[in-house]
């Protein structure tokens, strides 16, 4: 066979091999995108456009996060960061969280993680904090995002005021962190692993507030729905919202 035949027939078969290369550079991740917004509990309508309406809380969105504002902010009180649980939408917390701030009269950041899982961006919070330059902050989360805050808080312990963490527990040891440490737990949550989060209490320091609620839920953080195969709630959103708020009084 002529080589430059030989020639021909190599380069389209490496120009095929390059497209087909090219087009799963584009696939997969797109593919993997569409699989997590399918997967992703969204926020319910009718909480979020109620803390959208409310006027004595100003909602401002950036793409990394979402601010939520009291009128009436108390300049000694410690904002928070919160991390979401891995695959719920953050405007899913904006409702309870939102009610929280305008209790505590503090300012709450809520995080908008890659593919709705906050593992993808440790660091968020650090850029917060030094954005507006905080200082320090209460810096916590729900399920997922309370593992991510505790892994921030292992990296940055000189940012975290306290860790507060919701239905969640800690994979990393924290056991000589000096500030409070708050941890809530449902007993009807019945999304967590069990057996981790009794081993991971092992990793808080000695100080921890432990915190388990008759009828609490892993759903009840956020406003999306029962998620799957959580238990049955008895609690209402006042009820959760005053109970989130007494933490940080």
């Amino acid at each position: 066979m002529p080589k430059g035949t030989i020639k021909t027939r190599f380069r389209a078969h490496y120009k095929k091999v390059i497209l087909v290369l090219v087009i799963l550079i584009i696939l997969i991740p797109a593919g993997f995108w569409v699989y997590v917004q399918l997967r992703t509990y969204s926020a319910q309508a009718d909480y979020l456009q109620k803390i959208k309406t409310d006027p004595e809380v100003a909602i401002i969105e950036s793409n990394n996060y979402f601010l939520l504002k009291p009128a009436q902010i108390d300049p000694e009180k410690m904002p928070l960061v919160y991390y979401p649980g891995g695959l719920v939408a953050p405007e899913a917390y904006l409702y309870k969280m939102g009610r929280v701030a305008l209790e505590l009269q503090k300012t709450v950041y809520v995080i908008r993680a890659p593919f709705n899982a906050a593992i993808f961006d440790i660091e968020a919070a650090g850029r917060i904090i030094e954005s507006y330059d905080l200082g320090q902050a209460w810096v916590g989360g729900h399920s997922l995002g309370g593992i991510t805050a505790c892994r921030f808080t292992e990296n940055n312990p000189e940012k975290v005021y306290g860790l507060f963490l919701f239905g969640s527990y800690c994979d990393k040891d924290l056991g000589t962190f000096e500030g409070p440490v708050i941890s809530l737990m449902g007993t009807e949550d019945k999304i967590i692993n069990r057996d981790n989060y009794e081993a991971a209490k092992d990793n808080l320091p000695p100080g921890v507030e432990i915190i388990e609620v008759e009828g609490l839920n892993h759903s009840d953080f956020g406003n999306y729905g029962l998620q799957g195969g959580d238990g049955r709630s008895s609690l209402d959103n006042d009820q959760i919202i005053a109970l989130i708020t007494s933490l940080f009084q």
